[in-house]
């Protein structure tokens, strides 16, 4: 498992992964450069989408990138996610 980036929760789910008694299970984390986050997200099996949206307005850009490299996304739901994704058609 990859984690990718260094926004304001990444302490918080560090904590939560440290605590895990996982088998057989690899978790690392990093920060890629942005010519480099593409061929990563492109290697996925799936891409997991933690994003919300206080507003319920703003797109979660990670969902975006990982539609864009072809990957199926598992994301929480929110008010204007039904903008990206449509019952049926890209998603669940």
């Amino acid at each position: 498992i990859v984690v990718t980036g260094k926004g304001p929760q990444k302490d918080f789910y560090l904590e939560k992964i440290s605590h895990l008694k996982l088998q057989h299970v690899a978790i690392q984390t990093l920060w890629l450069e942005p010519v480099d986050y593409p061929k990563l997200l492109a290697c996925a099996d799936l891409g997991v989408s933690l994003h919300t949206s206080t507003s319920g307005i703003d797109l979660p850009m990670k969902v975006l990138d990982l539609f864009g490299c072809g990957v199926p996304v598992c994301a929480l739901d929110f008010q204007c996610l039904s903008e990206l994704v449509v019952d049926g058609t890209n998603g669940k």
